[in-house]
């Protein structure tokens, strides 16, 4: 199975909940974090165990290319795609795939975002075994599936159904995606519900199967992609076709339509840092339950979240549960329970002709 496995890593997100250290320059999977490897380069480094290098493909965007490919200077310069507009994840997993089939038509693909902490590997690989002899057994889409830590309303849950198949997956009853709160409070309490963490596997020409299915305008497209790619015109025909692909996320365009969907339970620990809180889960806390990266000096400081600039001194006197980020040229100040509205001060700034350079 080995040989025939391959896997592409989505490194086209914004991380705008990560503002002001994470901005279209240089996003959030680009980030270190406080750690020596930024997440991407974690990302690739955990997929060595499993995938050898030469078959793993980057899709990214334009304002990324640069830095991704100097982050990943091992993957093959043909195998980083850069998409010349943002067409959401339906677009990027086949744009990888028939660059992929191109080379392998029996490959079978993992599919995993760039920004995701994942931990042991050895968890991790072995459950990409389990669903890589899954899709291969079945034929089928399989999503890897997260166990529930809180009742989260940003991410999707899947609900599976019927006896555990080996080796250890179940076919998939539904989607439910990002739930209210009260329903978040209800699924979690059932024992089989689990995230949708975005990680999926499949054989390559499955996906493509499906997509022509249930996207069959998405699926043309990429068929006239694939025709002129490695050609002279092919950078360019690229440019023209990628922009007239239809915007539809994989998950609401293909997984919750077909009916040959199956998750395999996870057990590894999982943070998707899809926010400064996510910082507690990547390094710990202090006595005082702090995070801080940087200089600081605290006072009657608890709970809270510290993130500096190297040189430059924090200093805090009686604040509990609050994010204090500063960068040069902009600082953030909030509550930890408004950590998801960070995204809201992009938005702001982005109609601001003053502050959209800060993005």
């Amino acid at each position: 199975m080995k040989p025939n496995l391959w896997a592409i890593i989505m490194a086209g997100g914004s991380g705008e909940r990560l503002w002001p250290l994470s901005r279209r320059s240089h996003p959030k999977q680009t980030l270190r974090l406080g750690s020596r490897r930024s997440l991407l380069q974690e990302t690739a480094d955990r997929l060595r165990g499993i995938v050898p290098v030469e078959r793993t493909v980057v899709v990214t965007t334009k304002n990324q290319a640069e830095l991704v490919r100097r982050q990943l200077p091992s993957i093959r310069l043909e195998h980083f795609l850069v998409e010349p507009a943002s067409r959401n994840t339906a677009a990027a997993v086949g744009l990888g795939t028939v660059t992929i089939l191109r080379e392998d038509p029996d490959a079978v693909v993992v599919v995993v975002p760039a920004d995701h902490v994942i931990r042991p590997a050895e968890k991790f690989h072995r459950t990409l075994r389990k669903a890589a002899a899954l899709a291969i057994d079945r034929e089928g889409l399989v999503c890897l599936g997260i166990k529930p830590t809180y009742p989260a309303t940003g991410f999707g849950y899947i609900e599976p159904m019927g006896e555990l198949v080996p080796p250890g997956g179940y076919r998939v009853h539904r989607f439910l995606e990002k739930p209210e709160l009260k329903v978040a409070r209800r699924l979690i309490r059932r024992p089989r519900i689990v995230w949708n963490g975005g990680i999926f596997c499949w054989k390559g020409r499955v996906i493509m199967a499906a997509i022509r299915q249930w996207l069959p305008a998405l699926h043309k497209g990429l068929d006239e992609i694939r025709k002129v790619l490695g050609t002279p015109i092919g950078n360019i025909r690229l440019q023209e076709l990628y922009r007239q692909l239809p915007s539809i996320s994989i998950d609401v365009g293909v997984l919750e339509r077909s009916r040959n969907v199956w998750v395999v339970p996870t057990d590894f620990s999982w943070d998707d840092v899809g926010s400064w809180n996510s910082l507690a889960f990547l390094h710990g806390t202090d006595a005082e339950g702090n995070v801080v990266l940087g200089s600081h000096v605290g006072m009657e400081t608890n709970g809270s979240i510290i993130v500096g600039e190297p040189g430059h001194l924090i200093a805090t006197v009686g604040t509990k549960d609050l994010i204090v980020v500063h960068t040069p040229d902009a600082t953030l100040v909030c509550q930890k329970t408004q950590a998801q509205a960070v995204r809201k001060i992009v938005s702001t700034l982005s109609n601001s002709p003053r502050w959209k350079r800060l993005l």
